[in-house]
């Protein structure tokens, strides 16, 4: 894939990393989708007024987080064509350190729209991509309403209206602000696992996301209310399978369905740990 040479290059600043002093997700999404546009005008797929197309068209995202990128790191992003269909194209975006060439993240996007003719030749999934513990397509659970949501035992963890700086000349809020929603609404569903610590970043605990699933049933536009819910599928030693949904208050519709596959992280080893007792007696309460 590296032969080909990277579409992005950038590096970690500080103001983006989070309170486990590494690249937040939702930066990982903005270099992801730098790196996604940037390598189909490189490679001459899509033209760039075709741009608010491709994001409107994004499907799914399967995130896989392999490796810390911690504040300085350079980063190299390379684009790699996996199929192409008449009315869909699915491509494998990465992040590597540009030092070490190790992979940080790999993102697989579905996107549905026609793609030029290219002479790009089609490459395997690699074995560190691609889905390890979360279902290969969507859940049903977007077909709840917000209402029917609440009732099945979802727990509202972020509120919020979008604004026009989060969205693209098209009107569309940018494909990497909804895992940046997520990232936000986050610490209430964590402060109810750890009653009494609720300041982000105190404490040897955390956790981090190893991998993700995004779906997109939906477009939120400047001025739209939304709301995200979340509840846990299911608890592992270390594990904890969440899936979160998000809404348009207004219309009450499913826009977002992400599943997320974290670990309990011991912040002084950096490493992950198993769930404590007491945090895993109370995330039962969570199980939907």
């Amino acid at each position: 894939m590296n032969q080909s040479g990277p579409v992005y290059l950038g590096s970690v600043n500080r103001w983006e990393c989070d309170e486990n002093d590494h690249l937040n997700v939702r930066f990982f999404g903005q270099k992801m989708q730098q790196t996604l546009e940037a390598g189909l005008l490189e490679y001459n797929l899509v033209t760039p007024q075709q741009l608010p197309i491709v994001r409107r068209s994004i499907s799914s995202q399967h995130m896989r987080f392999i490796a810390e990128a911690r504040i300085a790191v350079p980063i190299s992003g390379y684009l790699k064509i996996l199929s192409v269909d008449t009315d869909e194209f699915t491509v494998l975006v990465e992040l590597r350190n540009t030092g070490t060439d190790t992979v940080m993240a790999a993102f697989v996007y579905v996107i549905e729209m026609s793609l030029a003719a290219t002479n790009q030749a089609l490459e395997p999934m690699p074995a560190y991509a691609g889905s390890r513990g979360i279902e290969t397509k969507a859940l049903t659970h977007s077909k709840l309403n917000l209402a029917q949501s609440h009732a099945a035992g979802f727990s509202q963890i972020g509120r919020g209206i979008i604004r026009t700086d989060e969205c693209d000349e098209a009107g569309s809020l940018q494909p990497y602000h909804y895992i940046g929603k997520s990232s936000d609404s986050m610490p209430n569903l964590w402060a109810r696992f750890t009653p009494g610590e609720n300041e982000r970043g105190k404490g040897v605990v955390g956790g981090a996301v190893l991998e993700y699933r995004m779906d997109h049933h939906g477009i939120l536009q400047p001025n739209d209310r939304f709301e995200m819910v979340s509840g846990i599928l299911s608890l592992g030693e270390k594990t904890q399978h969440m899936l979160h949904l998000i809404y348009n208050v207004e219309t009450g519709q499913c826009v977002v369905t992400c599943q997320a596959v974290a670990v309990t992280m011991d912040l002084v080893a950096r490493k992950s740990m198993p769930i404590p007792d007491d945090r895993r007696a109370v995330m039962e309460n969570f199980l939907i």
